[in-house]
């Protein structure tokens, strides 16, 4: 089983296919990144429907989320500054990720995920990278050699990239590590589903 942990729409090929697409790839969980009003409550209306998605909520939005939520999305420190400790994991794409919020993430001590990394952000020692067909070849093949698995999550970036593309992305890595394509999965898989309270 894979995890994506980066969809940032949907649309209505992928929700009418989901059930080839699962059977096809080994993605069978998908996290919808919303990132207004109304892409939140039109991701709330499908993680209902379909059991394979889960949707992350933007932090200002917090309230307005349910059971399937699995963290927060931040943009920036001043909204993290006001907004109480989260009890979810937060989600930060790389592009927003300045040193003002950086340092609060680090100060802060939360847990979480960036989004489209392109480097190892070592510093934020409590959060995993996203990779994936987008953002795989913007890593050195040192830097990926040195990565740990225990750093790494899954991404594909729907709908720019399909999910059959996460694969080659592990491949890549899993040629600079010299480890097995099914051991990145696996362990990428096993800290997406801890981090989001999915298995305990």
């Amino acid at each position: 089983m894979t995890i994506d942990v980066n969809v940032k729409a949907t649309n209505e090929d992928f929700l009418d296919d989901i059930d080839e697409i699962i059977e096809d790839t080994m993605v069978q969980i998908f996290f919808l990144q919303p990132e207004d009003e109304a892409a939140l409550e039109k991701a709330k209306e499908e993680a209902e429907e379909y059991t394979a998605l889960f949707y992350t909520a933007p932090l200002s939005l917090g309230e307005q989320s349910d059971a399937k939520c699995v963290g927060y999305r931040v943009k920036d420190a001043g909204e993290l500054l006001a907004a109480p400790k989260a009890g979810k994991p937060l989600f930060v794409d790389e592009a927003d990720l300045d040193d003002a919020l950086r340092a609060l993430l680090i100060e802060r001590g939360d847990q979480g995920v960036i989004l489209n990394a392109t480097q190892a952000h070592e510093e934020l020692e409590q959060f995993f990278i996203a990779i994936g067909p987008s953002n795989v070849n913007a890593f050195d093949h040192e830097v990926l050699a040195g990565l740990s698995m225990d750093k790494i999550m899954l991404q594909s970036g729907f709908p720019e990239h399909g999910f059959d593309e996460i694969f080659p992305a592990v491949k890549t890595i899993s040629d600079a590590m010299f480890r097995p394509e099914h051991s990145i999965i696996a362990r990428a898989t096993k800290h997406a589903l801890s981090l989001a309270g999915l298995k305990k």
